[in-house]
C-alpha cells in the first residue's frame, strides 16, 4: 500500500519550524539543517518546500504578519469604538507572553538578516507599514486627530511598540508585561491626549 502524504500537515509542520527556529537562533541559526530537525524530517524535504535562507526568512516573517494581522483583526472587530481598538491593538503588538515574545524575536531577527538584502528589507517595510497603516485608520476614526496629526501620532506609536518589544525581547527581566504596558501608557497619553 502506497503511503499517503499530508501535504498540509507538512507544510504546517515545517512552517512551524521555520518560525520557532528563527526565534530561538536567529537570522545565522536558521538553516535548512536546523528546521529539518526542528521538524523531524530530511533537509531534502525542507529544501523541496523552500529554496534557501531567504525563502526561510521571508515565510518566517510573513506568518508573523499574518499572526498579528488576524489578531488585530479580532481586537479591532471586538472593541466597541475606534479608540478601544486602537489601545487593544497596540498593547497586543507587545511581547507581554511567551508567544508574543518569539514573535518579537522573528521580528528582530528578520530585521538583522533584513539590513544586508533588499528583498527582505523592502517586505519588512511593506509589513510595517501595514501596521502602521492601521494604527492611523484607528486615529482617524477616534475622531480626535486630522490625517496629518493621525499619521505623525501612528508613528511615534508604532516606533514606541516596536523600540518596548527589542527592549523586552532582549531583557525579559528587565521588561516583563506590565513594565511594557506602563511605558507604552506614557506615549499612548502623549498621542492621543
Amino acid at each position: 500500500m502506497p503511503r499517503v502524504r499530508d501535504d498540509d500537515a507538512t507544510r504546517e509542520r515545517l512552517s512551524e519550524a521555520v518560525f520557532l527556529t528563527l526565534a530561538e537562533r536567529g537570522p545565522t541559526g536558521l538553516t535548512l539543517r536546523a528546521v529539518a530537525e526542528r521538524a523531524g524530517c530530511s533537509t531534502g524535504l525542507v529544501l523541496h518546500t523552500f529554496k534557501g535562507k531567504r525563502e526561510l526568512l521571508l515565510h518566517a516573517r510573513d506568518v508573523l504578519h499574518e499572526r498579528t494581522r488576524e489578531r488585530s483583526d479580532v481586537l479591532e472587530s471586538e472593541a466597541p469604538d475606534a479608540a478601544t481598538a486602537l489601545r487593544e491593538v497596540v498593547f497586543h503588538a507587545l511581547p507581554s507572553d511567551s508567544e508574543k515574545r518569539a514573535e518579537a524575536r522573528v521580528w528582530i531577527g528578520f530585521l538583522a538578516a533584513a539590513l544586508s538584502d533588499p528583498i527582505l528589507a523592502e517586505r519588512h517595510a511593506q509589513h510595517s507599514r501595514a501596521f502602521a497603516a492601521r494604527l492611523v485608520r484607528l486615529l482617524e476614526a477616534s475622531g480626535k486627530q486630522g490625517a496629518s496629526s493621525a499619521r505623525a501620532q501612528a508613528s511615534a506609536l508604532a516606533a514606541a511598540v516596536e523600540g518596548i518589544s527589542t527592549l523586552a525581547a532582549g531583557d525579559p527581566e528587565k521588561w516583563p508585561a506590565a513594565r511594557q504596558r506602563q511605558a507604552l501608557e506614557l506615549v499612548l497619553a502623549a498621542t492621543t491626549a
